[in-house]
């Protein structure tokens, strides 16, 4: 094929966003790759960065960079937010579009208007794809019925590994977190935050019917409310084992990770999104070398017990205490696991499926 010319429109933020980072490896492997991101950092020469713009900024932004790049081949669309610069941009089919659905919205559960009208520009922009990609096998199959699809996405599961960057604050920076390491503690790690939805509650109450002396670490993002109940939670029971981190850049994650027993993946099952979990915390658990614990999503439940590298359980603490018990067998199968399931294959399988179906659509040289 020829040396085609890509742009990926993404509204992620590539310092924190790991299946943007992977997106990008495979297309640049695949021609020459320009992208446009939402963030504060710029890590290659052929990135744009909208600086922490409003979403109609980032269409502007994304449709005046698109316009100063000659002979376009390829659009790719990470994600939701994406579609509408996509849609504009590509007026009249001109490009060959790739539409990546890390997420499955459905119109019937999202409750707010915007979220709605997100899903109907969605829709419109898988039916215009010509390729459509999405992050398990569930979601696969649940998407080519609900679109009416002549074929299945083509499968890119949520693999990634978390790296010391460059742009973090620096080897000092990390070891600030060294003060929460404690001698003789089963550290316990959920990168979800003070998410009620995600059942962190239930986390956080039960973490005290855990037979060994814990820290339970709670990182992420944070709403109000989420963060006040959890608090008052601790406060309440007097429980000085739980810390709330909030938001870590990927460095700070990665080391707290490194540097703790099991990690924490959850998610609610109110919705389809929810409920068939595309989940990448679970992998940047496994590549650091740890065992998880989940709640029992099908997507979740069906890696615990086909690969015997943690336990499915809802209310944590039985899950918890297995783990803890028979920590040696969970981390072997773990180190099994990341030997026998690489990035790098998982993203050179989505290379081979997008250049096959590239092939005889462009011009050879």
């Amino acid at each position: 094929m020829k040396n085609m010319k890509i742009l990926l429109i993404s509204y992620s933020d590539y310092d924190y966003d790991g299946r943007l980072r992977e997106l990008l490896k495979v297309f640049s492997s695949i021609g020459d790759t320009y992208c446009i991101t939402k963030g504060d950092n710029k890590h290659f020469d052929k990135q744009y960065v909208c600086h922490n713009d409003s979403y109609l900024m980032f269409i502007l932004k994304s449709l005046i960079t698109k316009s100063r790049l000659k002979n376009i081949d390829i659009i790719v669309l990470d994600n939701r937010k994406a579609t509408i610069p996509g849609l504009l941009i590509n007026l009249g089919n001109k490009y060959y579009t790739i539409q990546d659905c890390r997420e499955l919205y459905d119109i019937e559960s999202v409750r707010s208007l915007v979220s709605k009208i997100g899903c109907i520009f969605e829709k419109i922009c898988i039916s215009k794809s010509n390729i459509v990609i999405c992050a398990n096998e569930e979601r696969a199959e649940i998407m080519k019925k609900k679109y009416n699809l002549s074929k299945r996405p083509i499968v890119f599961e949520n693999l990634r590994k978390l790296e010391y960057s460059s742009n973090a604050y620096g080897e000092k920076k990390l070891h600030e977190l060294d003060k929460y390491f404690i001698s003789g503690e089963v550290r316990i790690i959920s990168s979800s935050g003070c998410s009620i939805s995600r059942t962190n509650d239930i986390l956080v109450k039960n973490i005290c019917k855990v037979n060994k002396n814990v820290r339970l670490f709670l990182v992420g993002d944070n709403n109000t409310d989420d963060y006040n109940k959890i608090d008052e939670l601790i406060k309440k029971n007097d429980m000085r084992n739980v810390e709330i981190l909030g938001k870590l850049n990927q460095s700070e994650l990665k080391y707290l990770i490194q540097n703790s027993h099991i990690g924490i993946v959850n998610y609610g099952q109110e919705d389809l999104n929810n409920k068939y979990c595309a989940s990448g915390k679970i992998y940047e658990f496994l590549y650091e070398g740890i065992p998880v614990v989940t709640t029992t999503n099908p997507p979740l439940k069906k890696m615990c017990e086909k690969y015997n590298v943690g336990i499915a359980d809802d209310e944590y603490y039985s899950g918890i205490n297995k783990v803890i018990n028979d920590y040696d067998y969970y981390k072997k199968n773990v180190e099994n696991f990341i030997k026998n399931h690489t990035i790098e294959e998982n993203n050179r399988n989505l290379k081979n499926r997008i250049t096959k179906a590239l092939e005889g659509r462009f011009n050879t040289l």
